[in-house]
């Protein structure tokens, strides 16, 4: 008789720059997307290009006993599970003895927590150099390079490690099955370097329902949710709270090392607050009169493409935002400010403009980029490379009953 190959549900790597839980929600919904849709989905945050610091040594040991452990299942929105799990490299890296023992500790790692390796998909949104060679060592049936930034104009990213990363990049793009990128001007980077990238722009969640937004008497609310770091523009917030000292400007999110609070603390009507969740996200932006994008202008900005701008346009909320590239396509929804002053200005254009048609409109298009589309755009570039998430593990053979 013949017996029949097993039927598995296809492993799946999603490998992140951020923890599960951390408030940028976008990885961890891909990653519980495709759990619902039947892969058997790990999803490991990565570790980046730099040694471990001793500063970090605590850190190092606690990821060294999730190693260790192994992955730990987490419940999906959907009723499935994606299993949370790390992987360790020791140092110097940068040592070609010590870069390619970690490439073949990094192999074996991803084949104990996704097995069959062989039927598996990485889908990989960190070029880490170690994985990058783990990957050419081991390829799995499908790797997907999932790109949202130029990364070599991120802070730090100067001298050896720009060429680090760069080089990083370039091996990964060139080598993945697929590359998405979630801007057009990334798209236009690969093309310029042989790459055929294409692009598949944030997606975001739909409110239940087009309910006009409440309007309480209180104080005009301007808002920001997302991380504060490097890319907010400090002068913009001032010009805004300066110019409008009756409106409160809330600034809400993690607070990274490259912001500086205090750089506010004069401006009576600046509130920075700490993050909400993400099941909280449409709640808080209902709040708002005024969403704000304040990025700054800058060689990393060129290529972003902020989640904000749909989850506002979601929302109904009017929003004043930088100039960025990304952006230009919402330039009939969007109010644009290039300068702090032209930012203030705009902001008010914005408030003084809004009403319930300005609203449909934006819900309209928000509807166009809903995360449903995005995912199934997802599973539809799987199934075009034969990774779908079912799998076949062996071949029919033929027995004597």
């Amino acid at each position: 008789m013949t017996v029949a190959p097993a039927v598995i549900s296809r492993p799946l790597v999603h490998y992140a720059p951020w923890p599960l839980d951390y408030p940028n929600a976008v990885p961890r919904r891909e990653a519980m997307a495709f759990a619902a849709a039947g892969y058997d989905t790990v999803y490991v945050a990565g570790i980046g290009i730099r040694n471990p610091r001793l500063g970090s040594a605590a850190k190092a040991v606690d990821r060294l006993a999730r190693v260790a452990r192994g992955p730990r299942a987490q419940p999906s929105e959907a009723g499935s599970a994606v299993r949370a799990a790390s992987v360790l490299v020791l140092p110097p890296r940068q040592a070609p003895p010590a870069r390619s023992l970690n490439a073949r500790w990094l192999a074996a790692q991803l084949r104990r927590m996704a097995s069959p390796w062989p039927h598996a998909v990485a889908w990989v949104w960190f070029p880490t150099p170690e994985l990058v060679d783990a990957l050419r060592r081991r390829r799995p049936a499908a790797v997907v390079y999932e790109a949202y930034d130029a990364l070599e104009f991120t802070p730090g990213m100067t001298g050896r490690w720009r060429g680090r990363i760069l080089e990083a990049d370039l091996a990964l793009a060139s080598m993945a099955d697929a590359v998405i990128a979630t801007s057009e001007a990334l798209v236009e980077r690969y093309a310029a370097l042989g790459i055929v990238a294409e692009h598949m722009p944030p997606g975001v969640d739909l409110p239940c329902e087009d309910a006009a937004r409440p309007r309480a008497e209180r104080p005009v609310t301007a808002g920001f949710v997302g991380t504060l770091d490097h890319r907010v523009d400090l002068e913009c917030i001032r010009a805004l709270a300066q110019r409008q000292p009756e409106w409160h400007v809330r600034l809400i999110g993690p607070v990274q090392e490259s912001f500086r609070p205090q750089a506010l603390a004069d401006l009576p009507n600046v509130f920075v607050e700490p993050p909400v969740a993400n099941d909280r996200l449409q709640a808080t932006l209902a709040q708002f009169d005024l969403g704000l994008m304040p990025y700054v202008q800058d060689d990393l900005a060129r290529f972003m493409s902020p989640v904000k701008n749909l989850e506002l346009l979601a929302a109904g909320v009017p929003a004043v935002a930088t100039p960025l590239p990304a952006l230009r396509s919402f330039a009939d929804l969007l109010y644009f400010g290039a300068t702090p002053a032209a930012f203030a200005e705009a902001a008010a254009r914005a408030v003084a403009e809004d009403g319930p048609q300005r609203v449909a409109a934006r819900r309209a298009v928000a509807r166009e980029g809903a995360w449903s589309r995005r995912h199934r755009a997802h599973l539809e570039l799987l199934a075009r490379l034969g990774a779908g998430p079912i799998c076949l593990v062996g071949e029919p053979r033929s027995a004597v009953g």
